[in-house]
C-alpha cells in the first residue's frame, strides 16, 4: 500500500490539473487583493478638496445652530429671573464641530478588510478544488490510463484509497498557496495604503478562516474524486452538480422552505461563517384568521461540518461501490 501511495503521490504531483488549478487559484486571489486595494486606497486630491469644502459649509451651518442655541438659552434663563421662578436649564450642547474625517470616503481597517476580502475566497477554493478532484480521476478514466494503471495494481480498493489520499495531499499545498497570496497581498495593500487601524483581532480572524477554508477544501476534494469514480466522465459530473444546485440547492428550498438547513449550500455557508441563519414564515391559526410571520432559524458550524462529513462519506462510498463492481475499459 504505501508503494502504491508514492507512486500516486508522484503522479499526481505531475499532472497538469494541480498545477492549473494552483494558478487558477492564484489568479482569483490576486482578484481579491486587487479589491483590498481598491476599497483601502487614500482619498484622491479632488476628494480631499470636496471633503474641505464640504466640511467648511457644515462648520458655518453648526456655528450658526451653535449661535442660536446659546441665544435661546440666554433668554430661558433671563425670563426666569424676571418673574423670580428658578428655571432649570435644559440646553444641551450640539456636540462638537464637524471634522474633515466625516467628509473623506470611508475606508475599512485591517480586520474589515480581511473579513470582507479574505474570507470570501474560501468559496472559490472549494470550487477550484473539487473541480480539480473530478478532474484528476475521469481523465484517467477517459484516456485509458485507469485500466492500464489496473494491471499493475488490480486491487481496486487500495487503488482507490490511495488516489483520494494522493489528491488530500495535492489539494492541501494548492490551497495555501492561494489563501497565502490573498492573506498576504491584503496585508501588503492595507499597510502600503495606510488603513491598518486596530489590527489587535487579525491574527485569530486569519487562523481561523484559514482553518474552515482548507477542511471545506479538502471536503471539496474528496466529493470530486467520489463523483469522479461514481460517473467516470466529466461531463456527467458537470450535469449531475447543475442539476444539483437547480433542483435541491434552489428550486426545494423554495418549494418547501423547510428544507433549508438541509441544503449543502446553507450547511457549507454555516461551516465557513460559523453559522449561519435562514428565514421560514410560519403560521398561527388564530379563532378569526390566520397570521403568518417569518421566524429566522440558526444553522451552527458543528451541524454544517456534520453534514459536510457524512456528504463526503456517502459520496466517496458510492464511488467505491461503483468502481468495484463496474468494468474498467
Amino acid at each position: 500500500m504505501s508503494g502504491l501511495l508514492r507512486a500516486e503521490l508522484m503522479r499526481v504531483r505531475a499532472r497538469s490539473a494541480v498545477w492549473g488549478t494552483a494558478v487558477v487559484l492564484v489568479v482569483a486571489a490576486l482578484g481579491f487583493v486587487v479589491a483590498a486595494w481598491d476599497d483601502t486606497r487614500p482619498p484622491s486630491a479632488a476628494q480631499v478638496a470636496e471633503a474641505h469644502e464640504q466640511l467648511a459649509l457644515a462648520t458655518q451651518v453648526w456655528e450658526h445652530l451653535h449661535e442660536l442655541r446659546e441665544q435661546e438659552c440666554a433668554d430661558g434663563s433671563a425670563d426666569g429671573a424676571a418673574d423670580g421662578t428658578a428655571v432649570e436649564s435644559s440646553c444641551e450642547p450640539l456636540g462638537p464641530p464637524p471634522l474633515l474625517d466625516e467628509f473623506i470616503p470611508y475606508r475599512p481597517g485591517l480586520v474589515e478588510t480581511l473579513e470582507v476580502r479574505y474570507e470570501p475566497m474560501a468559496v472559490v477554493v472549494v470550487l477550484g478544488l473539487l473541480v480539480m478532484g473530478v478532474t484528476l480521476v475521469t481523465a484517467d478514466f477517459g484516456s485509458g490510463a485507469m485500466g492500464t494503471w489496473l494491471t499493475f495494481a488490480p486491487r481496486r480498493g487500495r487503488v482507490l484509497v490511495s488516489r483520494v489520499v494522493a489528491s488530500l495531499a495535492a489539494a492541501v499545498p494548492v490551497a495555501l498557496g492561494a489563501l497565502g497570496t490573498g492573506l498576504v497581498g491584503v496585508v501588503v495593500v492595507v499597510a502600503v495604503n495606510g488603513a491598518t487601524g486596530d489590527a489587535s483581532g487579525a491574527v485569530p480572524l486569519v487562523a481561523l478562516a484559514t482553518a474552515r477554508a482548507l477542511a471545506a477544501g479538502l471536503w471539496a476534494t474528496a466529493v470530486g474524486v467520489g463523483l469522479a469514480f461514481a460517473l467516470r466522465v466529466g461531463a456527467g459530473v458537470a450535469g449531475l452538480v447543475v442539476w444539483w444546485v437547480a433542483a435541491c440547492e434552489t428550486a426545494l428550498p423554495l418549494i418547501v422552505p423547510v428544507t433549508r438547513p438541509m441544503t449543502l449550500g446553507t450547511n457549507l455557508r454555516a461551516w465557513l461563517d460559523g453559522g449561519t441563519t435562514y428565514v421560514v414564515d410560519e403560521c398561527v391559526d388564530l379563532p378569526t384568521e390566520t397570521v403568518c410571520a417569518p421566524v429566522e432559524h440558526v444553522v451552527g458550524w458543528t451541524q454544517g461540518g456534520g453534514v459536510l462529513l457524512v456528504v463526503a462519506l456517502v459520496v466517496v462510498g458510492l464511488g467505491a461501490l461503483s468502481f468495484r463492481v463496474r468494468d474498467v475499459a
